[in-house]
């Protein structure tokens, strides 16, 4: 076992040092119209790495965006064998050529007004995932409608942006497979001001529930920031309400079509959840701060029938069924009925992460070495992505597991970004503690018209 291991990780390594080979003629003639940005990190959007300004005078429209490729291995991913005993095998190396290719345009139609989309190929398809008017009545009075990303910590807003922001993966918040929250909205009421160098900003936002419109279920989401570009600090807070009254929502997709689009899980009747948390960012010199904690309160009814599909067919393990099941977790699958199940269930989702990274600046470009921990508890949700899983928190015996990442990002001018990181997840599965590592590779250009 341990020398296939070791014949597999020389495979990878190979595949990368060519991969990183053939790209290098890429890099070297990427976009040297683009002039240097500054050597900082704090809150780089997009725009700003990309120099484009957009005035209220200017009415062209502005072209721009990014494309990017990715690839990564799991390793020693635990499984329970046919004698019970943990089982660890590796997954195969995973090339996605085009990850992800986004294109933004971004105008001012008249000087109180402003439009902005973002078109996405992702998973082989195209999809619109910003498209948006902006009617300033003055600074701190504004309103935004169409489809947007809801402004929510420090990732929601920029997570389509990856040449911007160190490191590879998202915040567990904001992982595809266990979101805490839909990421868009369709109504956005905001404005900033300023009182001395701090820039005050907020937003609230509303739009149809998580499974679509639904009679009287009207959630409402809110952020609260304090900004300093001077001092480089962010400090706030954000959340969401399922529905300002007791009504409850359901989720972004059917039973047995997938992991969610948002905080309701596929078996659920209905859930009523409200999500709270803190988040900051600060620069220090060259040592870049960012952390958040986030809370969400599930008040939820499960569907009998479906829980009674998981049980026979997701591979549940024994503390699940033992939550779905109450004490009626040992009867055998066959003798199981809709009544056994228990319904009614009230849960805490919650999570948190503390990223650092630390500014080099040399000759050939920016090196920005990093460390991240990511922890999150989900006690509901399963393994199988099949039924709504996650394989992550649901893998885990109790729903706890933590991420603890290392890497770097080196831009060769700004418009570039190579990133390389490792993660080992840690938790405990089949009643003992398990690691799993797991390698990353992305590589992004961003371009401007």
């Amino acid at each position: 076992m341990r020398t296939e291991m070791l014949l597999n990780s020389n495979i990878l390594r190979g595949r990368l040092f060519i991969a990183f080979l053939i790209l290098i003629p890429c890099i070297s003639r990427a976009q040297d119209s683009l002039a240097n940005k500054s050597d900082e990190i704090f809150d780089l959007s997009l725009e700003e790495l990309l120099q484009i300004k957009i005035t209220e005078l200017d009415r062209s429209l502005k072209l721009y965006g990014y494309i990017n490729t990715n690839a990564e291995q799991q390793f020693n991913f635990p499984s329970v064998g046919p004698d019970g005993a943990t089982m660890k095998e590796d997954d195969p190396f995973a090339w996605v050529p085009v990850k992800a290719f986004h294109l933004y345009g971004s105008a001012y139609l008249a000087e109180n007004i402003d439009v902005l989309f973002n078109l996405a190929y992702n998973d082989e398809v195209i999809e619109v995932r910003n498209a948006w008017g902006n009617f300033k009545i003055r600074r701190s009075l504004q309103v935004r409608v169409g489809k947007m990303y809801r402004r929510f910590g420090l990732y929601n807003e920029r997570l389509d942006q990856i040449p911007t922001f160190t490191g590879i993966e998202p915040p567990e918040i904001f992982d595809t497979d266990h979101l805490f929250v839909t990421r868009t909205t369709n109504l956005m009421v905001h404005g900033n001001w300023n009182v001395g160098l701090t820039n005050f900003q907020y937003s609230l936002t509303t739009e149809n529930g998580e499974g679509g419109a639904a009679k009287g279920v009207v959630p409402l989401g809110w952020d609260l920031r304090a900004k300093s570009d001077i001092n480089s600090w962010v400090l706030g807070t954000s959340g969401f309400k399922s529905s300002m009254n007791s009504n409850n929502t359901t989720s972004t997709v059917s039973f047995g079509e997938g992991s969610p689009k948002g905080g309701v899980l596929p078996w659920m009747d209905g859930d009523n959840f409200f999500l709270t948390g803190l988040f900051g960012e600060k620069q220090l010199g060259r040592l870049n701060i960012q952390a958040e904690y986030w809370i969400a309160r599930h008040d939820a009814l499960r569907n009998p029938e479906h829980v009674l599909t998981m049980v026979a067919e997701a591979g549940i393990n024994p503390q699940q069924r033992q939550r779905f099941l109450g004490s009626n977790a040992g009867k055998a699958n066959d003798q199981l009925t809709t009544a056994d199940v228990v319904v009614p269930v009230k849960y805490n989702v919650k999570t948190y992460y503390i990223r650092l990274a630390y500014n080099l600046d040399s000759s050939i470009g920016q090196f920005v070495p990093y460390l991240f921990l990511d922890w999150m508890s989900h006690p509901e949700v399963i393994n199988n992505k099949t039924y709504g899983g996650d394989r992550e928190a649901g893998l885990a015996d109790d729903g706890i597991f933590t991420k603890t990442s290392a890497g770097v990002v080196y831009r060769p001018i700004p418009a570039v970004a190579i990133k390389l990181d490792g993660s080992i997840h840690s938790q405990k599965f089949n009643g003992e503690s398990v690691q799993y590592p797991e390698i990353r590779l992305d590589f992004s250009w961003a371009f401007k018209n």
